[in-house]
């Protein structure tokens, strides 16, 4: 996955700061979101099994699966529907990046489509007011009732923080 520019040393920074085991476990029901504040730019950056979105991890059958699955990936498409920085803040959202996992396209001769698949989506938001940028809400709990938690690391701003998000708090604080 391709991040901007200025953000990628931050999520080097923050990803050699978690031990691998915490990084890349697949646990259903557990999203991974890693926020990087850098000057005026707010990125983000989610992983997540695909069982958290759609209830499987091959590639969706035809028709309500398909539909499930084309929502899912409309939905993490547009950053405003599952992300929301503090409004003060000023903060327009880019282009989304997303490796949609086993939910998009056909699969290939010889492509097994059982075992574990991860979704992931990237964005970066360019603010006119960072210093205004308290907190971001995080809407997924809304969209995808599996999910049961979000494991949040932070970097820049106030420093490297984790949090840990639930339905009753889906909260990213960026002050301590």
């Amino acid at each position: 996955m391709r991040l901007p520019l200025l953000a990628a040393p931050w999520f080097a920074l923050l990803l050699a700061a978690v031990p691998a085991a915490a990084h890349k476990a697949h646990v259903h029901g557990v999203m991974a979101l890693n926020v990087v504040i850098d000057g005026p730019t707010l990125s983000v950056q989610l992983e997540t099994p695909q069982d958290s979105l759609v209830g499987h991890e091959r590639r969706p059958r035809p028709g309500a699966e398909t539909a499930a699955a084309a929502a899912a990936l409309a939905l993490l498409r547009d950053a405003s529907r599952w992300l929301r920085p503090d409004a003060a803040a000023g903060c327009s959202a880019g282009p989304v990046e997303l490796m949609p996992g086993r939910l998009e396209g056909a699969a290939q001769p010889g492509e097994a489509d059982g075992g574990h698949a991860d979704v992931e989506a990237s964005v970066s938001w360019r603010c006119t007011d960072i210093a205004a940028l308290r907190g971001v809400d995080v809407l997924l709990f809304e969209h995808f009732k599996r999910t049961e938690r979000i494991e949040v690391q932070v970097a820049g701003g106030s420093g490297p923080a984790r949090q840990t998000l639930r339905r009753q708090r889906a909260r990213v604080s960026l002050v301590r």
